[in-house]
């Protein structure tokens, strides 16, 4: 799901992760091919044969071979003209400059020794940095040219000292290759050349020195920095967007005051918008803003990916004020922008020219910063959005935005997709059900900063009127989804009214939605305590009804002996569901009084109920201090039998509920204890296992 700020734009710096010191060899060689060594006089053969593969298997093998003797041989290569060849040539140099070099520091690119000493043979660095430096004084093929850069490069500082002599010496293109190579050393003490190079008149050579400055910004970050904003004010605009792109790879903030003279310039707008997201000062925010209402096609995209970034970062309300503060006709574009697919009739959104094939980045962030600006219009298009799997999130967070004003459009969507006939609603439930829990969040967060809660019946609200109208027409929906949405929304924002309707969605035939119905009657009993107890005795009269009274007793948590009679009646001859919630409740309820109750429970046939008993008996006894004495000795009997039942489940319910049985051994050791149950110590210890043997229980004698 694609996430509405994730774009950082078109500039794609460099990275940590990205600078790599050495290349990667292909594959369609094998390692036995490279490692194999051959005549020198084979190789020489090899590489003058008519085939392009033989002679690219022979530049494979130059990397095991002697540096000096195989010297010419690799200069032939690198000139080859087959582009492979050549490629396999460069990849010999490597090897041979990486086995000459002592190992260095990890994430440094090894440096081959000095050499030069009298009786000390030069490095492979060396040998090959005098011998490319001269072909590129005499040589005009341009595949050699390209290739002598690369090996230059690979042979790191050791290349340096020749490149800057080079470089003062040469003239013509020859320096701008020079210059190429002083940045693929990746050698900090090129920047002084490379520098003193951005004051020639020679601007492809100025050009070629300011993107091998602005490579270095990973190895040599805080005087790179300076000299690529020093280059902001360059007479070349190509120089200027060279050092722009160079800090955004670093992130290195640019003063507003320099920005803002570079966006008006089309070749600079769109690194100086990426750059604009970086900065610091308040007015960017209010610059872009007014920007968003003439930019057209890739600035307005621009424009967005900006503002989206600045909103995740300090200046987040700076945004929020220039976004409200703007004329309707910016709200209106975002909007459009927004709403409005590829290909759709109409006007072209101002976007999707800049947004390339997949604008759905595009369209998130006009979506959240037109809730921002609580544009007209922006709640409809989040509404819409939510239809759009890959919009939902978003569409999500504009609605929590907009708040109460969203609540209008939330609403019209509901009365036109709650009709019980399927057909209108297939394939919308999902955003039905999630349009649902959004305007109840958006219901309780006004009721959290209005007034205090009111009295069981609250005063009216015409939008929570209707809301709580789409709610309830929504519990019968057809749709799982919608109708469990709705009861779970009536449990936060329903009256006392409702109980009757929800009380009836307990015996729906659909289980997630009768599950549903039953936590919303917890939840409405817990916010309406005394309609519900008067609703309990009404339930329990009637059969059919036992279930939703127990779950009533059990969420107000306290109950006269009436209701303790009921409850344990109705655990013991109750339907499943009804058994299951009598255990539940009568045990918060009653507390110590219902061991029995659960203990007869615990055996019960039905699964289900068995594992409630075992998860109140284990939170009733993580209740009871250590003076509840004959209880508390009872409550361990009890758990003792659950832990000997041989049952993972029931033991694991029990857990869940607060029972000491994290220090219990595995349970095929448990051996059969229902005739002489094992104590607990204190709630903490390992239980006691002595004189219990055999394998586990036959079966249940609870």
């Amino acid at each position: 799901m694609s996430r509405a700020f994730d774009d950082l734009g078109p500039y794609g710096g460099p990275r940590v992760s990205d600078a790599g010191p050495w290349p990667t060899e292909p594959e369609s060689i094998s390692p036995s091919v490279r490692s194999t060594p051959m005549p020198i006089a084979a190789l020489a053969t090899a590489l003058a044969a008519d085939d392009a593969e033989e002679r690219r298997q022979a530049a494979a093998r130059l990397g095991r071979a002697d540096v000096a003797e195989a010297l010419p041989l690799l200069l032939r290569a690198l000139g080859d003209p087959d582009w492979r060849v050549r490629k396999e040539a460069t990849y010999a140099c490597h090897r041979l400059i990486q086995a000459s070099s002592p190992p260095a520091a990890e994430g440094e690119r090894p440096a081959a020794p000095p050499g030069g000493a009298e009786g000390e043979r030069p490095s492979a660095a060396r040998v090959l940095v005098g011998a490319l430096l001269d072909a590129l004084r005499t040589s005009d093929d341009v595949g050699l040219r390209n290739a002598a850069i690369e090996v230059l490069g690979y042979c790191g500082r050791d290349a340096t000292p020749a490149l800057v002599g080079a470089l003062a010496e040469l003239k013509g293109d020859e320096r701008k290759l020079v210059v190429d190579a002083l940045g693929r050393t990746r050698d900090p003490a090129a920047l002084d050349a490379l520098y003193a190079a951005l004051a020639e008149k020679d601007d492809n050579l100025r050009q070629s020195a300011i993107e091998a400055i602005a490579g270095m910004g990973l190895i040599a970050r805080e005087r790179v920095t300076d000299i690529l904003y020093e280059r902001l004010g360059d007479r070349d605009r190509f120089v200027r967007l060279t050092a722009l792109n160079g800090l955004n790879g670093l992130e290195a903030p640019v003063p507003w005051r320099v920005l803002s003279q570079l966006i008006d310039d089309p070749i600079l707008r769109s690194a100086a918008l990426v750059a604009a997201a970086l900065a610091e000062s308040p007015e960017a925010p209010r610059a872009l803003v007014t920007a968003l209402a003439t930019a057209r096609g890739g600035a307005f995209a621009q424009l967005l990916r900006a503002l989206a970034r600045l909103v995740e970062g300090p200046l987040a309300s700076h945004v929020v004020d220039a976004l409200r503060a703007a004329p309707q006709e910016v709200g209106a574009r975002l909007v459009q922008a927004a709403a409005a697919s590829p290909g759709a009739g109409g006007a072209e959104p101002p976007s999707w020219r800049g947004l390339g094939a997949d604008p759905v980045s595009g369209r998130a962030q006009a979506l959240v910063l037109a809730a921002m600006a609580r544009a007209p219009g922006a709640a409809d298009a989040a509404v819409q959005a939510m239809i759009e799997p890959a919009l939902v999130e978003t569409a999500q967070r504009a609605l929590g935005l907009l708040g109460g004003e969203a609540l209008p459009a939330v609403l019209a969507y509901l009365e036109r997709h709650i009709d019980p006939d399927p057909d209108l609603w297939e394939g919308l439930d999902d955003a039905t059900a999630a349009l649902i829990d959004g305007a109840v969040a958006i219901a309780e967060q006004r009721g959290r900063e209005g007034a205090p809660p009111p009295p069981p019946q609250p005063a009216a609200d015409p939008t929570l009127d209707e809301l709580l109208g789409a709610v309830r027409r929504s519990v019968k929906s057809p749709s799982t989804l919608v109708a469990t949405s709705a009861l779970y929304g009536l449990a936060k924002i329903g009256t006392a009214d409702d109980f009757p309707l929800v009380v009836s969605q307990t015996r729906a035939i659909s289980l997630p939605v009768a599950r549903a119905a039953e936590s919303a009657l917890a939840g409405l009993s817990e916010r309406y305590p005394e309609s519900a107890r008067a609703l309990a005795r009404q339930l329990m009269q009637a059969g059919e009804t036992h279930l939703a009274a127990a779950i009533v007793i059990e969420a107000l948590g306290t109950a006269d002996q009436e209701e303790i009679a009921f409850l344990t009646s109705v655990a013991s001859v109750g339907d499943v569901r009804a058994r299951r919630a009598a255990v539940t409740a009568v045990a918060a309820a009653a507390g110590v009084s219902a061991l029995e109750v659960l203990s007869l429970s615990l055996a019960d046939e039905e699964r289900e109920v068995r594992l409630a008993a075992a998860r109140a008996l284990g939170r009733l006894y993580a209740s009871l201090s250590d003076r509840a004495g004959d209880e508390r000795t009872r409550a361990r009997e009890l758990l003792s039998l659950v832990r000997a039942s041989g049952e993972p489940e029931l033991v694991a319910a029990a857990a869940q509920g607060g029972a000491p049985f994290r220090s219990d051994p595995p349970w095929s050791e448990a051996g059969d204890r229902l005739s002489a149950p094992a104590s607990i110590d204190g709630g903490e210890g390992p239980m006691s296992t002595s004189g219990m043997s055999g394998g586990p229980p036959s079966g249940k004698v609870l």
